[in-house]
């Protein structure tokens, strides 16, 4: 459903993008961490939630550190934005040569997928996940993705041609465990974000010492399908560059569909927080990771 407002937020973010894709590409990061500081503040935007998640993340930091690693957080979060934005534009050229470890990568994940079962390479909201994709994507490796359709239609259809340039195969969510199946039945590498806590059902796994809710999605289609499970990320190295890994965490995940669920849910959380703590400030703390309690008993849900 249409609002009167989609179609000016719109034409203000094909502005912004305009701007962005006209400065050099230090200039443009540099504006992209602005627009993040000032998202957090003055507007707020969920800053609350971040303030929280960082509060039960990290008790060890002071109020003080928490606070700074909140502001690097949404800087760090302004300039991806830019960059996955300006990667789409030029194809990736300005970007993927500052990638290292990316060779290894696709050497893996083409010997993997030779294997013919598929490959599931999970990861988070961390680093340039979307970049990792799309890196992949241009090097010839067929890659498909789930993605969570903006609620601003204008919006939706420009990042969907944005993926689309980018040779990355889009799959929308509410088609996702279908889309998914089909995808690794037929070879393709399927690349999922599964970080947010789900709202219905999940399973109830570590992450930072606390009972997280996780999807069950990535376990499920991997026990239906037989196809290798990877963890990959991609973090900036502070240098203007990224560093890309990919390692795996269930290469035969076959047996008990329950005990494969709970097993790639734990693998990839605990994966997770290693990568995360690395670099939290490369993390994106605005998910509502710890809504509820979990159950007695911390039974999946």
């Amino acid at each position: 459903m249409r609002r009167r407002s989609d179609f000016p937020v719109y034409l203000a973010f094909r502005a912004f993008v305009a701007g962005v894709h006209a400065l050099p590409r230090g200039a443009a990061l540099g504006v992209g961490a602005l627009a993040g500081r000032i998202a957090r503040a003055p507007l707020g935007l969920r800053r609350a939630v971040a303030e929280s998640n960082l509060a039960l993340a990290f008790p060890e930091m002071s109020p003080a550190e928490r606070d700074d690693l909140c502001r690097r957080m949404f800087a760090h979060w302004g300039r991806m934005s830019v960059e996955a934005l300006r990667a789409a534009a030029t194809g990736g050229r300005e970007v993927f040569p500052l990638i290292r470890g990316g060779e290894e990568v696709i050497r893996t994940l083409l010997d993997v997928q030779s294997r013919g079962r598929g490959v599931l390479v999970l990861s988070g909201h961390v680093g340039n996940w979307e970049g990792g994709a799309a890196y992949v994507a241009g090097r010839g490796v067929p890659v498909t993705a789930v993605w969570k359709p903006q609620a601003n239609p204008w919006v939706a259809g420009y990042l969907e041609s944005l993926r689309v340039r980018l040779g990355v195969d889009a799959i929308p969510m509410p088609e996702a465990r279908e889309g998914v199946i089909a995808a690794l039945r037929a070879g393709r590498m399927v690349g999922l974000v599964a970080d947010q806590a789900p709202i219905r059902g999940g399973s109830w796994v570590p992450f930072f010492g606390r009972p997280t809710k996780t999807f069950n999605g990535p376990g499920y289609v991997a026990a239906q399908t037989g196809a290798p499970v990877l963890f990959g990320g991609m973090l900036a190295d502070g240098a203007g560059g990224y560093r890309m890994s990919v390692e795996m965490l269930d290469e035969h995940p076959r047996g008990d569909t329950d005990e494969v669920v709970l097993r790639i849910t734990t693998l990839y959380r605990a994966r997770l927080e290693a990568l995360v703590r690395s670099a939290p400030e490369q993390y994106l703390w605005t998910h509502r990771l710890w809504r509820e309690p979990p159950p007695e008993g911390g039974a999946a849900g």
